[in-house]
């Protein structure tokens, strides 16, 4: 059984022819935001996030959070990536495979998680570069019109095979000029209407025919999909596929036993079913280069790097907190501790896909049929004397095996509410409060998603220019930084730096595993100079409304607030 030391009770393919968004598309599993997903679809993902946290802390911050997330999930930008799982032994905090970011999902029309017009993977809200796809032609150049391929395809009314000698797209990716993340086709004005893999003829179900030294082998597709201009839906299970200049279409084929070789020919083959337009068309052949298209940045360093392992980091004269839960009253380093009866100390006998950072760690519940996962405080005011208009924090975070929330939810982050506004409802006017707290998303669906089980977090902003009572999500998935899988130990940092009073220029950042994941620069958080920043806010909460059925543990430990960059721990 495990060991476990409860804290004492605290006051608790487009046509070629030749700052902060609208989502288009809420988390789709459950449809868990009010998102209907019809082809009208406005997708202002109104979360029904309530937080009724009742936090008793002495400043009468009572958190009824009505959070109701009318969350804009926009995307961050300058970000690379997150890390990949351990798979036992020694603790991984190194980057993820880029494939798992880069790869495209299919999706089903029910779901709605696979390649829209907008996202290229919507079950982890992984948005395009470019509304319904992104490709680099022959030349490189991105959304080129340049095809590797193209095939005159008439209006004759006539089904018939259409071929593209793609011989060098395919010989680039055994040869690994670039991933292999599929074909994109595009056209003018048709369209045109082909047999998906889904397509209840198997003898027309896309093809693509390799000739090696070995002899030819005849492919089919392991996943085929095209975006739409005029609809929110993802279309990956229909048994068509359709090319227009409103219509991208995207097949992949699984190319991996050709790296290496040197390709005879490759021929991509799709059997026409309809066409419109009364004229003869090009559809082009381009590659598929969404997610990242770069090599991994290094991580970046910081005052954590001279101290491995964190060993002897609370000396250093910029670290204001250092908490590794070694200790059964960690309670007394923090301002307040709310909801201590969700929070347990747990070693490597833990199970549920928890290994040890670094000795213990905290467990943070949140129980079956309850939204409360706790909260720990650090005020500044309290701890240092005075609140500071610039700070950094950093965590490690690991997901639990159990981690299946039905809702979003809120992480740790920077707070200034001073018990009046900025949580809950409780909207902002620039004089009042802010909040820039972590959010998390509900994990992508178990099942053909390259990215399944996978969890998608960012930042949740309560400020002074939001347009309704709840805050906005800005969600840190470029490159896939936060998109988290389960049993991993993660590095989470955060900086902010709080506007000149009434002037856009405010900063919010997080690194992953010491690289870049999300940053902003317009943030307006106040209009008077008495607004800082209060606190850090090491807040865990389910939705929302919505409670999980089934009770659900994430993991902290090595906690640093600073005032400089921290980075992840020394090796």
């Amino acid at each position: 059984m495990a060991s476990r030391m409860r804290p004492w009770v605290w006051l608790l393919a487009v046509a070629c022819g030749g700052g902060k968004g609208t989502d288009d598309g809420a988390t789709p599993q459950a449809d868990v935001d009010g998102d209907t997903d019809t082809d009208t679809d406005t997708d202002t993902d109104v979360d029904t996030d309530v937080d009724t946290d009742t936090d008793t802390d002495v400043d009468t911050d009572t958190d009824t959070d009505v959070d109701t997330d009318t969350d804009t999930d926009t995307t961050a930008s300058d970000s690379s990536t997150g890390g990949t799982s351990d798979s036992g032994g020694a603790t991984d905090l190194g980057p993820p495979e880029p494939e798992a970011c880069g790869v495209w999902a299919e999706g089903t029309q029910d779901a709605d998680d696979g390649a829209t017009r907008q996202y290229y993977n919507r079950g982890a809200l992984l948005p395009w570069r470019n509304e319904l796809g992104d490709w680099a032609d022959s030349t490189g150049a991105d959304q080129g019109s340049v095809p590797f391929a193209s095939a005159p395809v008439p209006d004759d009314n006539t089904p018939a095979w259409v071929e593209w000698d793609v011989t060098d797209l395919v010989q680039g990716f055994a040869d690994g000029d670039w991933p292999h993340k599929g074909f994109v086709l595009t056209s003018e004005p048709g369209p045109y209407v082909f047999a998906s893999r889904e397509h209840a003829v198997a003898g027309e179900q896309p093809q693509l025919v390799v000739v090696t030294s070995s002899g030819t082998d005849t492919l089919a597709a392991e996943a085929d999909v095209y975006t739409d201009r005029s609809t929110f839906q993802g279309y990956g299970d229909a048994g068509t596929l359709r090319i227009d200049d409103d219509a991208v279409t995207l097949v992949r084929f699984g190319l991996d036993a050709y790296a290496g070789q040197a390709i005879t020919s490759a021929t991509l083959r799709l059997y026409k079913l309809e066409d419109y337009g009364g004229a003869t068309r090009d559809i082009g052949v381009y590659r598929a280069n969404q997610g990242l298209d770069r090599p991994l940045t290094p991580p970046v360093q910081g005052l954590a790097a001279a101290y491995p392992s964190d060993d002897g980091i609370a000396a250093h004269p910029s670290v204001l907190l250092f908490a590794d839960f070694e200790d059964p009253a960690f309670g007394d380093a923090w301002s307040v501790v709310d909801h201590a009866e969700h929070l347990e100390l747990v070693d490597a006998t833990e199970g549920n896909g928890f290994h040890e950072l670094d000795g213990q760690a905290l467990r943070v519940e949140v129980g079956a049929g309850d939204n409360y996962g706790g909260s720990l405080r650090f005020r500044y005011g309290d701890e240092t004397g005075s609140e500071p208009d610039e700070a950094w924090f950093r965590y490690h975070l690991l997901l639990g095996d159990d981690w299946l929330p039905t809702d979003g939810g809120k992480l740790p982050g920077f707070a200034g509410t001073y018990g009046v506004a900025g949580w809950g409802g409780r909207a902002v006017d620039g004089t009042d409060g802010w909040s820039a707290r972590g959010t998390y998303k509900v994990p992508v669906a178990e099942g053909d998603n390259p990215l399944a089980g996978h969890t998608s977090i960012g930042s949740y902003v309560y400020h002074a220019d939001m347009q309704t009572s709840y805050g906005d999500i800005d969600l840190w998935v470029d490159g896939c930084a936060g998109v988290l899988e389960k049993g991993r130990w993660y590095t989470i940092e955060t900086h902010i730096r709080l506007n000149t009073p009434g002037v856009n220029d405010g900063l919010l950042e997080g690194w992953v595993d010491g690289r870049l994941a999300y940053q902003r620069t317009d943030w307006r958080w106040r209009d008077v100079s008495t607004l800082a920043v209060e606190e850090v806010w090491m807040n865990v909460y389910h939705g929302g409304t919505a409670t999980p059925p089934s009770d659900l543990h994430l993991y902290i430990d090595n906690v640093v607030i600073a005032t400089e960059r921290i980075g992840p721990m020394g090796r």
